[in-house]
């Protein structure tokens, strides 16, 4: 009988103990070596599978972190853009209110493109609700926001342009209101009309293109209304005038005056003192001539006070 060729492995724990024997048949050992290759191999894949997870699981991490920064992101803004949507639509109301108001024409406002346009177009997505859409429409999502966005900054121009518009118009007419004659220019009795009457120095009839206040002497005579100085000196018939521009069409006349406060040229304000009553050139007394013209016309001056 032919005997297994056999394999016998010491383990000599130290010099002076016992060694351990071990006997292997050479199928046993090829088994043992054939086992720690698979043992080796399976650690390698076991390890590589380990390094590529790991690699995976932190991709997938940051994956998160992108996307809850995105949601963030699209929370945030849709919280801004919603805000500034409420703004925009009472500043819309508050333009058109004063549109109104000031009987500005809201046609040319449409015309000019400065009005605030509808926040509309196509059917706008409720970018409230943004933030719980599915990953994959996160970026797509922040794009639209970012339009959104885009667009909200346009109208706030148009905004911004329809109210320096309004702000024109009321700076011109407060400008329109301060220079409208529309106070006494003196204190005193009114002692002749606007209109045709009977000259005391001709006795005949004639046109009278102001009205007369009699005052004391030396009364302050006040401009009615911001203008100009056009005219200061000696004119026949009316002794010591002012002539003052105060745009708009309108110049007012002062006469008989005893004397003047103000130089042709010089700017002056309403209630500004511009001179004092006197009796120089044709007067049967201490008072004012003061007239009203308009667009080269006279006009009553009564009618242009409001005091």
């Amino acid at each position: 009988m032919k005997l297994k060729k056999s394999y016998t492995i010491l383990i000599l724990p130290n010099p002076k103990d016992k060694p351990y024997r071990f006997i292997l048949t050479k199928r046993a050992l090829n088994t043992i070596i054939a086992a720690s290759a698979f043992l080796v191999l399976l650690f390698l894949f076991m390890g590589g599978s380990y390094i590529v997870m790991s690699g995976k699981v932190w991709e997938l991490e940051s994956l998160r972190k992108v996307t809850k920064s995105q949601k963030l992101q699209i929370q945030t803004f849709a919280s801004t853009v919603d805000e500034l949507k409420k703004q925009m639509s009472r500043l819309n109301e508050l333009d058109t209110k004063l549109r109104v108001i000031t009987n500005l024409d809201t046609t040319d406002k449409k015309n000019n493109n400065t009005q605030v346009l509808g926040m509309g177009g196509q059917k706008e997505a409720d970018l409230s609700n943004m933030a719980s859409l599915d990953e994959k429409m996160h970026e797509e999502a922040l794009a639209k926001m970012h339009d959104e966005m885009s667009r909200l900054k346009s109208d706030v121009l148009k905004q911004e342009l329809s109210f320096q518009e309004l702000s024109d118009f009321m700076k011109e007419k407060s400008s329109m209101w301060a220079s409208t004659p529309s106070i006494w220019p003196v204190k005193g009795w009114l002692t002749s009309g606007f209109g045709n009457r009977v000259s005391p120095f001709t006795g005949s009839w004639q046109m009278h293109k102001g009205i007369d206040i009699a005052s004391r002497s030396e009364t302050p005579i006040i401009a009615p209304a911001a203008g100009i100085v056009v005219k200061e000196g000696f004119e026949a018939g009316l002794g010591k005038a002012i002539k003052i521009d105060h745009g708009y069409g309108y110049v007012t006349s002062y006469g008989h005056m005893s004397k003047t406060k103000v130089a042709t040229g010089q700017r002056v304000k309403r209630g500004q003192i511009i001179g004092f009553v006197g009796n120089t050139g044709y007067s049967t007394g201490p008072h004012l001539h003061y007239e009203v013209h308009l667009n080269n016309i006279p006009v009553n001056p009564i009618k242009h006070i409001l005091d």
